[in-house]
């Protein structure tokens, strides 16, 4: 009896000790909370979707093929009825002049809101409303990451292409998608327009930014950093496409960046930070980007002391790849390098 006792005791110690410690171990890469709406970082709409999505062979009317994120589709040719699901290719579209009969519910981004607000609602992102799509009757349906969820449920009402910018190299995937949509609804002057805004913002970008130190991009979320890496759909237009120095060559990002603390800021000291308020950008309540970052550790940072911290516009989160957004975020840099000290 007093050794079953003891086994018993012995057991319940072990227990307790095992959770104890799996309490005090910290995830080791947890990913931002999830928030809802149609801005929410759901890792299922940003993941591909490895079945592929099959080609309408019944279009009617003229059709072409035009290049997607998922290879090339035929499509009809000047569609009159569009649905998109994508904010990045809304902007696009909304900039070559191209009418969206039908959209999400909502947006948070003001250049975007007129476009939305004039078109029919049909869901969001995550969850299209099928039956309002269904009575809008479109001939095209444009999508982005976020909807891969429910893309081939979409491509059963019409024929449904997904053009997500390549995060990998933003700048070249972001004219590739303007040339498909000239093709598309036969817009190749607006389209040559557009791109050589995009070019002519991003030189000066790149001319004004020359010399003037390095960069660490960041997202803050929910009182956490996560670091981007020069690679990442944040950190590739502004290290790659502008040519600024990254202040971490090594850095290990995950699916959501790389979990950074401010003793890593304050080590690597970068000239510059880039940050990104995810609270802010898809409309959660916390505490702002602005009030976690103002801290003794990163006021010590060559960024912070210089006044060299640049508060990204949300459009490079919820819009990435937009032509209206990649503007917007290449004369954000251009602006804040010309006021330099």
């Amino acid at each position: 009896m007093k050794k079953s006792l003891i086994a018993l005791f012995t057991v319940a110690a072990l227990a307790a000790c095992g959770q104890q410690q799996n309490q005090q171990k910290p995830a080791d890469n947890p990913p931002p909370p999830a928030a809802s709406g149609e801005h929410a970082a759901k890792p299922q709409g940003d993941k591909p979707d490895d079945k592929p999505l099959k080609p309408h062979d019944n279009i009617q009317g003229e059709v072409i093929k035009v290049k997607t994120a998922r290879g090339e589709f035929p499509v009809p040719k000047n569609p009159e009825r569009i649905a998109v699901y994508d904010f990045g290719m809304i902007d696009t579209l909304a900039a070559l002049g191209v009418n969206i009969g039908a959209t999400v519910d909502n947006t948070r981004l003001e250049y975007i809101k007129p476009v939305v607000e004039k078109a029919e609602h049909v869901g969001t992102l995550f969850e299209p409303n099928y039956e309002k799509l269904n009575a809008f009757k479109p001939q095209l349906i444009i999508t982005g990451s976020r909807a891969n969820k429910a893309i081939h449920q979409l491509n059963e009402i019409a024929p449904t292409i997904e053009m997500t910018a390549d995060t990998k190299d933003m700048l070249n995937s972001a004219k590739e998608r303007i040339d498909a949509f000239a093709q598309i609804f036969g817009k190749q002057a607006e389209a040559d327009k557009l791109k050589a805004d995009i070019d002519k913002a991003f030189a000066d970008a790149k001319a004004a930014a020359q010399g003037k130190g390095t960069g660490l991009v960041l997202i803050v979320n929910g009182g956490k950093l996560s670091a981007q890496s020069p690679k990442s759909r944040l950190g590739g237009w502004l290290h790659q496409d502008i040519g600024i120095a990254p202040v971490d060559t090594a850095m290990k990002e995950g699916s959501h960046g790389m979990p950074a603390s401010f003793e890593y800021v304050k080590e690597k000291n970068p000239d510059w930070l880039f940050v990104l308020d995810r609270g802010a950008a898809i409309g959660e309540e916390g505490q702002a980007a602005k009030d976690v970052l103002n801290n003794p550790l990163i006021a010590e940072t060559t960024a912070w002391k210089k006044g060299q911290v640049v508060y990204l516009d949300s459009g490079v989160y919820v819009a990435a790849g937009g032509a209206r957004q990649l503007v917007t975020a290449a004369n954000q840099v251009t602006e804040a390098m010309k006021n330099a000290k």
